[in-house]
């Protein structure tokens, strides 16, 4: 049964800054001021001064602070969070938990706000990225040539280790700025040069829990600087940008794929039979905000999938799953897939699931190089629709250098066929 709402707001979600009730609009103050509950964390609490009202702290995970806000439906309660609530904020979980029409939302300025006012930047020609609670390694998936990129930071190793990823992708010419308690009294600017990182940024900086609150600025470095890092936005990434592995869906099939699965902004991907998930990579990459669940049966390929996920910053956005895809819907723990690829494993079971599973309007995508697996998607041509594509690829290889009567020797190259591959690939709407 669903939880009974009320028509009256009683949650009033209020952004403060780092100088507390100084930072509160006036409407924001009202609402705090006439508040009988108040939740927030143990930091902002301390921005607040105590005049008795019962205070309730958020718990680690969230969830856990749940039961204790929905004690209290119908009281007033002001839950107090840093900035914008709904960027990268607590205010996106907590619409997931009670509807709008029992909230007040009164952001205060974002923190990527500020750092683009201190930096004179546009914030539509600027990036954010949030490392709190989540691997560093996502940087790298904003990193390119001229781009400025605002950071939201986990801790005052942060910069440190935004530097490494910076210098491991060829970009040792970029800039920093970090800024701490940025817009409060005590707030600080440090500009730095990539090479200067370590000297500032020190063992002293990161054991200082007042340096934890801090925002990174980015000028990455210009083409010239990083040439040999530039990655291409487009499908059909080289090979050897990925892990070495055997079971890799090469380039030329990933960017024909790819184009039937149309990735688009929030999709989300099952790879079945994912091997490296190179397939999952690059969709990830063309569909902005959205997320891949990984299907394999080897152990031995979600290394493969994690160390490729670290290497393009997608580690929050692929899940590896090593079994192979429900057949069940019952069965099923995450969310349907805008876009499913079968690269392998293939038989008439899987390809009715993965149908049944797919959301309407969905994309599937189906790759074969075996007689038997290939007469499966014939069958599956016959019953679904679609469109049934045989590819052939040859890359030209050196053949080994020959010698003319004047014994010079000349290089010879000859194309070397891969395995001609079938795919089958379908919009659910076209099903009859």
């Amino acid at each position: 049964m669903d939880k009974p709402t009320s028509k009256t707001p009683w949650i009033y979600l209020i952004g403060m800054g780092t100088d507390g009730l100084d930072s509160l609009s006036a409407r924001a103050r009202n609402h705090l001021d006439k508040a009988e509950i108040l939740v927030s964390s143990s930091r902002l609490f301390k921005l607040i001064p105590n005049d008795g009202r019962p205070r309730i702290c958020w718990d680690s995970p969230l969830s856990e602070t749940l039961p204790k806000i929905e004690a209290h439906r119908g009281t007033a309660t002001a839950i107090i969070a840093t900035g914008d609530p709904l960027s990268f904020g607590v205010g996106t979980w907590l619409l997931t938990k009670f509807p709008l029409n029992e909230m007040v939302i009164i952001p205060g300025v974002s923190a990527f706000s500020l750092a683009c006012a201190r930096m004179g930047w546009t914030q539509q020609k600027t990036k954010l990225v949030t490392l709190h609670g989540r691997d560093d390694s996502d940087i790298r998936d904003a990193i390119a040539p001229d781009e400025n990129i605002v950071v939201l930071s986990e801790d005052a190793r942060t910069p440190r280790n935004v530097a490494h990823h910076l210098k491991d992708m060829g970009f040792g010419h970029s800039e920093l700025t970090v800024f701490t308690h940025m817009d409060g009294v005590a707030e600080r600017r440090f500009d730095v040069y990539l090479n200067q990182v370590p000297k500032v940024f020190d063992a002293s900086f990161e054991q200082d829990k007042d340096n934890d609150f801090n925002v990174v600025a980015v000028a990455c470095g210009s083409c010239e600087e990083s040439r040999g890092s530039i990655v291409s936005r487009a499908a059909g990434l080289p090979d050897e940008m990925f892990t070495p592995f055997s079971k890799m869906t090469k380039r030329e099939l990933r960017a024909l794929a790819l184009a039937k699965l149309a990735p688009q902004p929030g999709n989300v991907l099952w790879d079945v039979g994912a091997g490296s998930a190179t397939i999952s990579i690059e969709f990830l990459r063309l569909a902005q905000g959205g997320c891949a669940h990984a299907f394999d049966i080897d152990r031995e390929t979600l290394a493969y999938q994690s160390r490729n996920a670290q290497a393009f910053g997608l580690s929050n956005a692929l899940m590896s799953h090593q079994h192979a895809m429900p057949l069940s819907l019952k069965d099923v723990t995450m969310p349907l897939p805008d876009a499913l690829f079968l690269g392998g494993g293939i038989d008439p079971e899987i390809i009715e699931a993965a149908v049944s599973h797919l959301k309407a309007r969905g994309r599937l995508v189906a790759h074969a190089v075996t007689i038997e697996s290939e007469a499966f998607l014939a069958a599956a041509f016959g019953k679904y629709g679609g469109d049934l594509t045989r590819i052939s690829v040859a890359r030209s290889e050196a053949i080994g250098p020959r010698g003319d009567r004047d014994g010079h020797s000349h290089k010879f190259h000859g194309f070397k066929p891969a395995m001609t591959v079938t795919q089958w690939s379908l919009v659910k709407e076209q099903i009859l």
